[in-house]
C-alpha cells in the first residue's frame, strides 16, 4: 500500500500536478495575450489611423504626426501590458515551481520528520 502511494505520488500525481501548472501558466499568458501584444506592438492604438487625400503639405504633416502619436501611444500601452504580463508570468512560474518542489518533498517530510523526532528524542 505504501509502495502504491509512492508510485502514484511521484508518477501520475506529479504528472497531473505538472499539467495543472502548465494550465495556470497558459491562463496567465492568455489573460495578458502576450503573444498578440508582441505581434501588434507598434500598430496604432485602437487602430486610430487618419487617412485623407488631396491635402496641403502642412495638413499632411499634421496627419502624419497624429498617426505617429497614435502608434507611440499604442507602443507605450502595449509595453506596459507586456511588462506586467511577463512579471505576472514570472511570479506565477515561481509559485508553481515552489509548489512542485513542495509536492516532491511532502512524502519525505511526512515519513522523515517522525523518524527525525524519534532520533532527537532518543539521543537527546
Amino acid at each position: 500500500m505504501v509502495y502504491g502511494f509512492f508510485v502514484w505520488w511521484y508518477g501520475a500525481g506529479f504528472y497531473q500536478s505538472w499539467q495543472v501548472a502548465l494550465y495556470w501558466l497558459s491562463c496567465v499568458e492568455g489573460f495578458f495575450s502576450i503573444q498578440t501584444l508582441l505581434t501588434t506592438w507598434f500598430l496604432p492604438w485602437k487602430n486610430d489611423v487618419l487617412v485623407a487625400r488631396n491635402l496641403s503639405i502642412g495638413d499632411q504633416v499634421n496627419l502624419w504626426m497624429q498617426n505617429l502619436v497614435s502608434r507611440l501611444v499604442g507602443a507605450v500601452v502595449r509595453s506596459v501590458f507586456i511588462t506586467v504580463g511577463l512579471g505576472s508570468l514570472a511570479v506565477v512560474a515561481l509559485l508553481l515551481a515552489t509548489g512542485l518542489i513542495i509536492w516532491l518533498l511532502t512524502p519525505l517530510l511526512i515519513f522523515g520528520l517522525p523518524i527525525l523526532a524519534a532520533k532527537i528524542a532518543y539521543y537527546g
